[in-house]
């Protein structure tokens, strides 16, 4: 296995490749080929998911300055290190499935990244420097332990799309409203307990219409136990064929029936199978 992936570095340096495809290798230590005398100067997109990772080298830029998307999906990193900040072309990071703690306040530096994927981790915060990200389109911090969100974060004027769902949110910070991008926002299985319900301070035309109207409207009351929802929707197929509504839906078998669930708690009392 190592003479393979010495060979495959080999060649990506030889021909200047710009994209070189790491995954499913076993690798518990950044290949040290890539980082040998002038590394790979040419190389754009740099694939190494699911592997065994658990640190990245300080000199990555120095080796890998041309570097425009980093995949690291599903590897055992704990922290984001410094050395991240310098990689000033990159514009998409995925550091999704892996053991992350903590997020260096560095990585406010890379001023061109357009996607970050930080989903299914540990982190507790974010560093407020992620508002620095002005570039900034698309954000994934679903699955992680965060309680609450940077005050920042409305300074990430580009941002389109923010998903935060299965955390320990409370509420949704009032300054989100201000993003004039935000085409999607998504908290599902939060503890959501109030939406910032006090708009005075803005006008309607600072927000994306559909948001507007979340805001204005709770999506329901939770199917259990009847509080406020704001969070969880969940579809479920009834059967039609021995009831009487099986002549209204020709060609159908099954009807969809919306369950409203108002937090993670009641969630795991919902019977779905049923």
């Amino acid at each position: 296995m190592a003479s393979e992936l010495c060979k495959t570095i080999s060649e990506a340096k030889l021909e200047k490749h710009k994209n070189l495809f790491l995954n499913y290798r076993n690798l518990h230590h950044f290949p040290l080929e890539l980082l040998k005398d002038e590394g790979l100067q040419y190389l754009e997109r740099l694939y190494m998911k699911r592997n065994s990772l658990t640190t990245l080298p300080e000199n990555l830029a120095q080796k890998l300055p041309n570097l425009v998307e980093l995949y690291l999906h599903s590897n055992n990193i704990v922290v984001v290190p410094e050395a991240i900040g310098s990689l000033v072309k990159l514009q998409f990071l995925d550091l999704s499935d892996n053991a992350l703690e903590i997020v260096c306040p560095e990585i406010g530096r890379l001023r061109s990244l357009r996607h970050l994927r930080l989903a299914n981790n540990q982190l507790k915060y974010l560093p407020a420097e992620v508002g620095d990200l002005r570039e900034l389109q698309t954000l994934d911090i679903s699955t992680n332990r965060l309680i609450t969100l940077p005050e920042r974060l409305h300074m990430c004027l580009s941002l389109q799309y923010l998903t935060a769902d299965r955390n320990h949110l409370w509420y949704v910070p009032r300054h989100l409203c201000q993003l004039p991008s935000l085409n999607e926002l998504s908290m599902a299985g939060n503890r959501l307990a109030f939406l910032p319900l006090d708009l005075n301070f803005l006008t309607p035309i600072s927000l994306p219409k559909s948001l507007l109207e979340l805001l204005h409207c709770p999506l329901g009351h939770c199917h259990r136990c009847s509080q406020p929802m704001f969070t969880i929707v969940y579809p479920k197929l009834f059967p039609l064929r021995e009831t009487p509504m099986a002549g209204l839906h020709q060609g159908r078998t099954t009807v969809s029936f919306v369950a409203y669930c108002c937090s993670t708690q009641c969630l795991q009392t919902f019977d779905l199978l049923s």
